[in-house]
């Protein structure tokens, strides 16, 4: 950006502030950082837009201009003023939002201060200088890309006991930047959970050239039905209750059926098996609507190849047994009914083991949460499991499914591009900016460029174009003409 002559402080109303700048200023990125300083005391704004000046009479000139295209004299300047006259027609406005005060270095919100409209100069804000206002005291960090030229960390311990939401349509770039967190995570000791419905991350094992990559020793896939069983005993009396009455949409009578059967094994046999219940059932007196509809739902749940009584899997064990590492749940083969019931039986599993001390806090990826989510489990996922020690991590390219009382507790929120208006009206109400910022930087953001928002960059929101993941990804869309040689 220009010095003090090609750029000027124009109005400040609210936190919108409004430059002009003559039209060969060089061009700015929304979501630049810009400084405008007067004497020992900076004032921080973020651009978000620019446009052509509102000079008046413009409309006039401007016709006028077109009517005498063909005329020999459009051009005819005696006083020498046109190109003057041209500037001023084709000078900017440079909208920008204020970010703060800079005062002894710290960056503050509670000064009310202006700086001098003709005398302050402004320039560009340094990488440097970005990345100290944005950093936290983390030790830990994340190099994730790189801002206005200059390179990005964030602080692990900023993600640590938060709730994060990464949203944006579809290939804008979400999963190579949760792929990159989780990994890091996974590198600092901590424990990462995902929910994968797309086999996106079954390959981090391996780098994009096929060689082991540095978390394949902490990367473990936990296939429903091959090596992922669970026991009936092990899930519980209330897990299964919740998974008949929630997923198998089992009537309350039945459920009491339910409950009293399992109560009648337990005093007599000691032990719940999935095989015991659907034999009871079968013999035991009961109504016969009832009978029908217990033994179907108990069938359901015996053909998903989930429940092993004999050989189940012991989550406690591997969790405690890893310092640290990414435990991947691949739902991507498993039918929409199966997945809510893995998921049900996996958060009461997890929140039994946090409660218990059996197991350290977590972090839980949820990709599109609301395709196997219940909606109960929204509200207790950020308050009730957050506390014991469960931290998730929601990735979605539909953000009217996270509830907007979701959005408001977010401490940090990646948004990459939308350009649909209903998202951005969506996530701006819930953000923790301005609207003006999520709806003109979001909209026009390219691929893997993102709108970081929250705790994670201390609260000054900045884009981040976002490094390239060196692990084998997968996920990606198949191609019909990308696989043909024309």
């Amino acid at each position: 950006m220009g010095g003090e002559k090609r750029v000027k402080v124009l109005s400040k109303n609210g936190d919108t502030i409004e430059l002009l700048a003559s039209p060969d200023e060089g061009p700015l990125i929304r979501g630049d950082y810009i400084l405008i300083t007067d004497g020992n005391r900076s004032l921080l704004a973020q651009v978000i837009d620019a446009e052509y000046a509102d000079v008046p009479g413009i409309l006039e000139d401007v016709l006028r201009e077109l009517a005498s295209e063909q005329l020999s004299m459009r051009n005819f300047d005696p006083y020498g003023v046109g190109s003057i006259l041209l500037d001023v027609k084709d000078s900017r406005r440079i909208i920008a939002k204020f970010r703060g005060v800079i005062v002894d270095g710290a960056l503050r919100n509670d000064i009310i201060w202006l700086p001098s409209r003709f005398n302050s100069r402004i320039e560009k804000a340094s990488p440097e200088l970005i990345s100290d206002l944005m950093r936290t005291c983390g030790r830990r960090q994340i190099i994730i890309g790189e801002c206005m030229n200059g390179a990005v960390s964030l602080g692990a311990e900023d993600l640590d006991g938060r709730l994060t939401i990464i949203t944006g349509k579809k290939e804008t770039g979400k999963s190579y930047l949760t792929k990159l967190l989780v990994t890091a995570l996974a590198e600092y000791g901590a424990t990462i959970v995902v929910f994968d419905i797309n086999g996106e991350y079954l390959g981090l094992s391996e780098t994009v050239n096929g060689a082991m990559s540095k978390i394949a020793d902490r990367h473990l896939v936990l296939s429903p039905g091959e090596n992922f069983r669970a026991s009936v005993e092990d899930a519980g009396l209330k897990t299964m209750t919740d998974i008949l009455q929630y997923i198998l949409t089992t009537p309350a009578t039945t459920i009491r059926e339910f409950i009293r059967i399992w109560n009648l094994i337990e005093r007599n046999e000691g032990r719940v098996t999935l095989r015991g219940l659907i034999n009871i059932v079968g013999r035991m007196p009961m109504h016969e609507s009832v009978r029908e509809a217990l033994m179907s739902r108990l069938l359901s749940l015996s053909e998903t190849g989930f429940f092993d009584d004999e050989n189940p899997t012991r989550i406690e064990e591997i969790l405690s047994s890893r310092n640290g590492g990414i435990i991947v749940i691949d739902l991507s083969r498993s039918i929409h009914q199966t997945k809510k019931i893995i998921v049900e039986y996996m958060l009461s599993k997890l929140s039994s083991l946090l409660r218990e001390g059996a197991i350290d806090p977590i972090f839980l990826v949820a990709e599109e949460a609301h395709l196997y989510l219940r909606e109960t489990y929204w509200d207790d996922l950020v308050t009730r499991m957050r506390h014991i020690g469960i931290f998730p991590i929601f990735v979605t390219n539909q953000p009217d499914s996270i509830p907007e009382a979701i959005y408001r507790q977010a401490d940090n929120i990646f948004l990459f591009n939308f350009a649909n208006e209903s998202d951005l009206n969506y996530i701006s109400k819930a953000s923790r900016i301005d609207s003006d910022t999520v709806k003109r930087i979001a909209k026009m953001l390219p691929p893997r460029h993102c709108l970081i928002i929250g705790r994670v960059v201390n609260d000054l929101p900045i884009v981040v174009k976002v490094k390239e993941v060196e692990l084998r990804t997968m996920g990606e869309t198949r191609l019909l003409f990308k696989s043909r040689h024309m």
